[in-house]
């Protein structure tokens, strides 16, 4: 079957936009996403040992007992499987409904019990052969009807969408039967879920499927022979090929012409292509890896097959080519160039997954209570549910990455958001396309390094006068922030400005000469400065003063019951110096595109404006001020005589912004009162005033962004990258929360101290940061924690308390350090969104 490539595209991305509308109104996706054939047709695969392998069980499972079907078959024998999918961490499961001696339908025997098969298990290291699927799949028979005209058969789910979207003008093919039982399956949408469950599995898939080099085979499994263009050791074939980070190739020859040729096996398309590389490997790390392939007698004339621009602040593995389609006898990796202009360069290894080879599939086991305790959400739902649900999520995925290359086409780095998009934009970390897209976009709009870089004189001294009493400096003249403002401006007409679009080696943009100090800036106090800058923008302080008028402390910060965004920051609506917030703009672009960051504590609901994503007054201004948003929760909902005794005739059309200053909602709003018929409208109109409240200063923010950022990568990024690439990780060490802790009526080596400690030490970084939220309310460090013994000591195995307002954790007796380690992590999971139910009318 062949249909028009351009149809193909249209009918996906008609598909695309009904499964989107699908998320937003939490309904059933297309049938064609979620089609699932009745059955599919298998034979015994050539070559493979079956003896021992085919063995049928009663449920997918190597623990379970045999049927009572022992059977011998033989390679003329076909098996009817059903075409619904199973994977778990023993491998690929097949349920068998019936099989045939000789090949024929009408002539086969089906099983009256339950029969599964399990056709490809799972490698237990990385340096074992690729096992070999026990059975083959094969081109189901032809309808009898159709004989005298035999039409391909379509039964993968890709194929039957493309088949029913792309408006063919005449019958081409034929849909395999569908599963109606298994299509409902996949298509099932609980009544109490919501899209936010869908991007918490997202974010569950994120972090747990990252497996793609599991299977990986070793490198001599596909190639005949491997070549480098010069080496220094003895054998720098073994340094690529012996999965060991620790070891590498070191080329010995002239700049740009260093290559690795992989002579491949005859047959092996590859799947991906990936190298090791380390970042401390300094101007050895390469920066732009080129992939050519060609045939044994045409090397002359090689066919370009991809181009890399690696991040050299990366140390890992690196996917540099992906998902051939075409056999090339000889591939080329081509080292075009190095950081910093380095002549020679190290690759730690190369792996290769081939077409030869068969993805697992995503495991069922995978959703497990000890994976899921970090996802409360999902913790509580049908873990068979889960799973059908993430294998429709892939789906998505993989449509859309099909297209997302005529959505955000690469040669149009500024194209506007597809808006429909916006809405499944935290599905984009599953993604296989779209890095590539982010980083090709990056690189191709970048500048030139600049010839000399600028100079700015700081005075660190006045600076801190500054910090010390604002109010002396109402203009903010002495401060660092101000300072380098006023010192990278053009001193003539001839100098032009910076534009921030340089490449990520550019690690210095200007060079500081500090007055009174003895220092010479050679990258360091560079970095001061943007570190002083930032606590400048967003003190970590939460007693010291405002040294700059362009953010203000976000209401949260006040709410003594709130234990979460208790550190953030919002743009001052009063503040009107727009060239400035851009310039805060061009530095968060700055810091995207390279290394460097800077730390702004905003909340959720700042991030997702800036990066455009949708935002909601229930599920993301609370992250502003969620005193206000429950607060008119309970005007909507309480009764007339509720309403009457809490506000009576006082209240009027008024609210208060974040500043603190009460404006009117409507116009002549302070004389309108607000009674129990018009609240509904007053709600609304508080709601609408409340999140535009700082628009212009944000859009003035998104200015500086986008003059450094395309468009185009903005709208490929979640508001957490956005976040994270501007601000770094935030990564919580335990000795760095040590540093922080004060103990209080209890002593450091106390048995509950010690288990508090061990179970810090298994946690991850997020499981710290969610504990520093706790006990603090405050993402990252500094913050200090105060550690108490619980208020009732006679209580053992109790959930912990805190106290947000004084950083103070009661900690409670445990019987051992592996309940003090769960009760620990699910009160940092789970007691911050039961704190915040807390009502402001109760007691």
């Amino acid at each position: 079957m062949k249909l028009d490539p351009n149809r193909v595209v249209l009918g996906r991305l008609r598909c695309l936009k009904e499964c989107v509308t699908s998320f937003r109104t939490n309904s059933v996706l297309p049938e064609d996403l979620c089609y699932v054939p009745e059955y599919l047709l298998y034979k015994l695969k050539k070559g493979v040992q079956y003896t021992e392998r085919f063995v049928l069980r009663t449920q997918p499972s190597k623990s379970s007992t045999r049927t009572k079907h022992h059977l011998f078959p033989h390679i003329l024998w076909t098996f009817y499987a059903s075409g619904e999918e199973y994977c778990n961490n023993e491998g690929q499961w097949l349920k068998i409904l019936k099989y045939s001696v000789n090949g024929k339908e009408s002539d086969a025997h089906s099983f009256t019990d339950d029969a599964w098969l399990l056709i490809l298990g799972n490698q237990t290291t990385s340096s074992e052969l690729p096992e070999q699927p026990l059975l083959e799949l094969c081109q189901p028979a032809v309808p009898s009807y159709l004989t005298a005209f035999p039409l391909p058969t379509l039964n993968r789910w890709q194929d039957v969408l493309d088949y029913n979207y792309c408006l063919k003008l005449s019958e081409s093919a034929v849909v395999a039967p569908p599963c109606k039982e298994a299509i409902r399956r996949l298509q099932l949408v609980p009544l109490a879920w919501t899209i936010e469950y869908d991007e918490e599995l997202v974010k569950f898939l994120r972090d747990h499927t990252h497996t793609d080099n599991e299977y990986l085979g070793s490198v001599r499994n596909y190639v005949d022979s491997i070549k480098v263009s010069s080496f220094c050791d003895e054998d720098p074939v073994k340094d690529l090929t012996d999965n060991d980070p620790d070891t590498f190739w070191e080329s010995d020859g002239s700049e740009g012409e260093h290559w690795i040729r992989l002579t491949m096996k005859k047959g092996i398309v590859i799947k991906k292509l990936i190298v090791t590389v380390d970042a401390s490997d300094d101007n050895y790390m390469p920066s732009n890896i080129v992939v050519t392939g060609s045939g044994e007698q045409e090397q002359e004339n090689p066919k370009m097959l991809s181009q890399m621009h690696l991040d050299v602040a990366y140390t890992g593995d690196v996917c540099i080519l992906q998902n051939m389609t075409e056999y090339f006898r000889i591939i080329e990796i081509r080292i075009k160039d190095c950081k910093d202009g380095g002549i020679d360069t190290r690759i730690h290894g190369i792996k290769i997954k081939s077409s030869t080879e068969q993805d697992m599939g995503l495991s069922q086991d995978l959703f497990c209570n000890k994976n899921l305790k970090r996802y409360p959400k999902l913790e509580n739902w049908d873990k068979e549910l889960l799973y059908r649900r993430a294998i429709a999520l892939q789906r998505f995925v993989t449509l859309l990455d099909s297209v997302l290359p005529y959505i955000v086409p690469q040669w149009q780095h500024s194209v506007g958001t597809f808006k429909c998009l916006e809405v499944v934009r935290q599905f984009f970390p599953l993604s296989k396309k779209r890095l590539y897209l982010i980083e090709t976009f990056l690189h191709e709009s970048e500048s030139s390094v600049p010839n000399i870089i600028p100079k700015v004189f700081v005075n660190r001294c006045t600076a801190a006068e500054h910090r010390a009493e604002p109010a002396v400096d109402p203009e903010c003249k002495q401060a660092i922030f101000t300072q380098i403002f006023e010192g990278l401006k053009p001193r003539d007409r001839f100098e032009k400005s910076l534009n921030y679009r340089w490449p990520l080696r550019h690690d210095q943009w200007w060079e500081c000469k500090f007055a009174l100090e003895c220092i010479i800036d050679q990258g360091g106090g560079f970095r001061d400065s943007l570190a002083d800058m930032a606590d400048e923008l967003c003190p970590t302080d939460e007693n010291a003063a405002m040294p700059l008028p362009f953010f203000i402390r976000a209401p949260n910060q006040f709410n003594v019951d709130l234990n979460v965004n208790r550190d953030v920051y919002v743009s001052n609506a009063c503040c009107k110096e727009f060239s400035k917030y851009e310039w805060i703009g061009k530095l968060m672009g700055a810091c995207l595109r390279s290394k460097e960051s800077l730390v702004l504590a905003f909340p959720s609901f700042v991030w997702k404006k800036l990066v455009g994503e949708p935002v909601s007054w229930l599920r993301d201004y609370v992250t502003v001020d969620s005193a206000e948003v429950k607060l008119m929760e309970n005007i909507e909902a309480m009764d007339e005589e509720a309403f009457s005794s809490y506000f009576g005739e006082e209240k009027t059309f008024m609210c208060t912004l974040c500043d603190g200053s009460d404006v009117p909602v409507k116009p002549c709003g302070a004389d309108l009162p607000l009674t129990y018929k018009n609240r509904p409208e007053y709600v609304e109109l508080v709601k609408e005033t409340k999140m535009h409240e700082f628009d212009k200063q944000l859009d003035a923010i998104r200015l500086g962004l986008l003059k450094v950022i395309p468009q185009a990568v903005l709208d490929l990024l979640t508001w957490q990258e956005l976040e994270k690439k501007v601000c770094g990780d935030p990564n919580i060490t335990v000795e760095a929360l040590r540093k922080q802790t004060i103990y209080e009526d209890v002593d450091s080596n106390d048995v509950r101290v010690s288990q508090l400690w061990a179970a810090l030490t298994n946690f991850t970084s997020e499981d710290r940061s969610r504990f520093l939220r706790f006990v603090t309310g405050r993402r990252r460090l500094p913050a200090p924690i105060y550690i108490c013994p619980d208020k009732g000591d006679e209580i053992v195995d109790s959930l912990p308390e805190s106290s947000t307002c004084s950083s103070t954790l009661y900690l409670p007796k445990y019987s051992s350090a592996k309940v003090a380690e769960e009760k620990l992590r699910y009160a940092a999971y789970n007691c911050i969104a039961i704190d915040t139910d807390t009502s402001p009318w109760d007691d």
